[in-house]
């Protein structure tokens, strides 16, 4: 079968959820990746141009295995759409991605930018972005440092004057958030404005304790970097399959699936690696947990 009828097929695959993951579709993807890409993309610019007729079919699906396939294609061509995307209201992002817009946002950005961190770096600062898209954004910045695509001084400079208390609504999770990616990257420097960002009540002590930091400057800049790598390591979109088979929403057991035989010439035995998967999982889960600790503790005080 000619490559135009197959990505034809994996589209159509995609498009319209029903519950099952498309694991032979996402490998025969891969395996066509050059072809693939410019329908991915085109997809996503469809989104940009229309979301509510997304948001009114919920049943949509193809614009999030085209997020994912473009993150871990590395696709440079797709960053500014993607940006713009992410750049939309939170309550259409919320229709559209879900937890997309805190799990794996932070790697699609960092392995998408194609070395330039800018228009990145404009996310985290503007005001209209949704708040959690903008954490996504600086946490694909402290990633740079790891990716060697920006120096951690450059990075951390930059963190630094994001806690003036002007940068969002005062309930917001942004400096708190923030001030785990300053930790992440060793906070040597900023320690000084750290303890200002915990006097003028920015930093909930849910988020992060001033006690984290200190241990973090005995455990050495050299261990620290260490740790972040490890992270960006496991949340790596390397593994397309373990990335996304996962997902609770996905419940490939009960409604078993056989792809058309064309796709399946193309697609490559499937890979699980349930330790990593487990990680993930277990990590997203306690990065929700740490936000409604934080929203609580901060409720309380203000009480």
């Amino acid at each position: 079968m000619e490559k135009t009828n197959i990505i034809t097929e994996i589209l159509e695959a995609f498009r319209i959820f029903d519950g099952v993951y498309k694991r032979k579709q996402v490998d025969a993807a891969v395996e066509l990746k050059e072809e693939i890409t410019p329908f991915l993309i085109e997809i996503l610019d469809n989104v940009l141009a229309d979301p509510d007729a997304y948001i009114k079919n919920d049943k949509r699906y193809d614009h999030i295995y085209s997020l994912m396939l473009l993150g871990h294609f590395r696709e440079s061509k797709a960053h500014d759409v993607i940006i713009d995307l992410f750049s939309l209201p939170d309550e259409i992002l919320h229709e559209l991605f879900g937890d997309l817009t805190t799990s794996d946002l932070p790697t699609i950005l960092i392995r998408t930018c194609g070395g330039s961190i800018e228009r990145i770096r404009s996310m985290t600062s503007n005001k209209d972005v949704d708040d959690y898209c903008r954490i996504s954004a600086l946490n694909a910045m402290a990633y740079a440092v790891v990716e060697e695509i920006a120096s951690r001084e450059e990075v951390i400079s930059f963190f630094g004057t994001l806690f003036t208390g002007s940068e969002t609504d005062e309930d917001s999770d942004f400096w708190g958030l923030l001030a785990n990616f300053v930790c992440d990257l060793y906070p040597e420097e900023l320690m000084d404005t750290i303890e200002k960002a915990y006097d003028d009540n920015l930093i909930a002590s849910g988020m992060i304790q001033y006690e984290d930091f200190n241990k973090t400057l005995e455990d050495g800049k050299e261990r620290c970097l260490a740790r972040l790598e490890t992270d960006l390591e496991r949340q790596s979109l390397d593994d397309i399959q373990g990335s996304m088979s996962w997902w609770a929403c996905f419940d490939e057991k009960s409604k078993p699936y056989s792809a058309p035989d064309s796709i399946i010439n193309y697609a490559h035995p499937a890979n699980s690696d349930k330790p990593t998967q487990k990680i993930r999982k277990n990590r997203n889960k306690a990065k929700k947990n740490k936000r409604k600790q934080a929203k609580a503790s901060k409720r309380k005080n203000r009480r």
